[in-house]
């Protein structure tokens, strides 16, 4: 087995990561939309009349609680009374890592989360070997609507023909919360989501600078069906080593069978929300690829601070890694 354990490499690239956060850190200022919490009809009908049409609007489809309360200055302090800020909580907004999409929600104002894949297991595909990742995502909320966000798939384990160990590289990521609303046959919140995948790993991994602009958008269907999508724009370097923008869609639908313990159905068409996979442009012409998987996979609740998830997800395609199980937890402080 390859061992790659030189020092990381290119301190030049500096300059990619922070270009990629200074074009969403001007959003930081207050985002103008509904009050979270606040009910809100266009028509001007009463909350009591709006309730008749929806379900409960939770937060997003990792969330197992009603909506967040309201942010902090959205009804005035007494005068030398501080708003209390909104409490961390893991159920509000809920892991992304649980499934394919993530959120159009943020974490409040200096909320951290950290979450984990430790039994990250990838089956082959016509273009790729059998790997094991230890993921990692940090999140840190930098106001109530914008999150600073880290991801890594961490320790990789690739498997023969081409066997290696090492660190995948880092991916900056940013999450804004654009805008939310409620009407009476229709909810919704929609988020923007911008990722720089760096070369900072080991050289083997190295994939080169990669990026994603994508809409993240929750809505609330009946039944308690939460529904999560994203729709979006990844580049990725061709085998000839050609920029390539590839179209992504992720989805997911779930639902609480009992409370804090919720199971949910996935997919996504070309890539996941983080880059996961190794997409099949590679070693091969990407113009043409179409990847796609459908899974299934569950999310409990423990309390307020962990919850646990796993799903496992097949192929439907050639490019695709013939299977793709997670196992994982997220912890708030």
């Amino acid at each position: 087995m390859r061992s790659v354990g030189r020092p990381l490499k290119r301190v030049g690239q500096v300059w990619e990561v922070a270009f990629a956060w200074l074009l969403v850190l001007p959003a930081a200022a207050p985002v103008q939309g509904v009050e979270p919490g606040a009910p809100f009809s266009p028509s001007g009908s009463s909350p009591e009349h709006s309730a008749g049409y929806a379900t409960i609007y939770r937060e997003h489809v990792h969330s197992t609680e009603p909506d967040r309360p309201r942010r902090p200055g959205s009804t005035p302090a007494p005068r030398g009374v501080a708003p209390a800020p909104r409490a961390v909580t893991v159920r509000e907004p809920g892991p992304d890592l649980a499934n394919f999409p993530n959120s159009s929600y943020t974490l409040p104002e200096g909320g951290i989360y950290l979450e984990m894949s430790p039994f990250t297991l990838q089956g082959a595909s016509s273009d790729s070997v059998k790997q094991y990742n230890w993921e990692f995502l940090f999140r840190y909320g930098l106001t109530d609507d914008v999150e600073l966000r880290l991801f890594t798939q961490g320790l990789t384990v690739q498997g023969p023909p081409q066997s290696a160990t090492g660190f995948s590289p880092l991916t900056f990521d940013t999450k804004i919360h654009l805008y939310k609303d409620d009407f009476e046959y229709f909810n919704y919140s929609v988020g923007l989501e911008a990722y720089v995948q760096s070369t900072w790993g080991s050289p083997f991994f190295d994939n080169g600078t990669q990026g994603s602009l994508t809409i993240n958008a929750d809505h609330v269907l009946p039944w308690g069906i939460a529904f999560n999508w994203n729709f979006g724009f990844a580049s990725l370097k061709d085998f000839r080593g050609a920029e390539v923008i590839l179209p992504s869609l992720q989805w997911a639908f779930q639902r609480d069978v009992v409370e804090d313990f919720a199971l949910f159905i996935q997919g996504y068409v070309n890539a996941a929300a983080l880059p996961r996979t190794l997409h099949a442009g590679a070693v091969g012409p990407v113009k043409t690829l179409q990847e796609h998987a459908v899974g299934a996979g569950f999310q409990w609740t423990l309390n307020d601070r962990i919850a646990v998830f796993g799903s496992y997800s097949g192929a439907l395609g050639a490019y695709v890694p013939s299977y793709l199980g997670t196992m994982g937890l997220a912890v708030a402080f």
